[in-house]
């Protein structure tokens, strides 16, 4: 395994995400319109509906549930990576809806904002990038 150097903190952003909008898309987005190449991300708030992944290990694939009812997001967390040259965000959720059940999973495309709040925690150093790995079919730091 290759020596990792550490990574000094760099811009600290806290903001609202529109309403309406995707979960996901937005905050690659606005990690894009930042120039945040590498960072850390935590999101609360809630969503209109909401699109969960689950990775089956044997079939090499994400299994998509999606949920279509508002839902309490109780915790979004994840990281900031570089792929195919622009920043990507790959996070999980929990989410809890009426009956304060909780369901979480990866997050996936399709999920719509109530209304959230975001932090976004950039690192410095050699931004972390993303490519296919063979034997898992998940685009993996490389």
């Amino acid at each position: 395994m290759a020596e990792e150097k550490p990574y000094l903190t760099g811009r600290t952003y806290i903001f609202r995400l529109p309403k309406g909008k995707d979960l996901l898309e937005s905050l690659a987005d606005f990690c894009h319109d930042n120039q945040v190449k590498c960072g850390v991300v935590s999101v609360v708030g809630s969503v209109a509906n909401a699109t969960v992944g689950y990775y089956d290990q044997a079939k090499k694939k994400y299994e998509k549930k999606v949920i279509n009812e508002e839902m309490e997001l109780l915790s979004l967390t994840g990281n900031v990576s570089i792929q195919d040259n622009r920043p990507q965000v790959h996070a999980h959720v929990v989410l809890s809806g009426k009956d304060y059940a909780a369901v979480g999973g990866h997050l996936m495309p399709g999920t719509k904002i109530y209304v959230c709040e975001a932090y976004v925690q950039e690192l410095v150093g050699e931004p972390k990038v993303r490519r296919m790995d063979k034997v898992t079919k998940l685009a993996l730091w490389a």
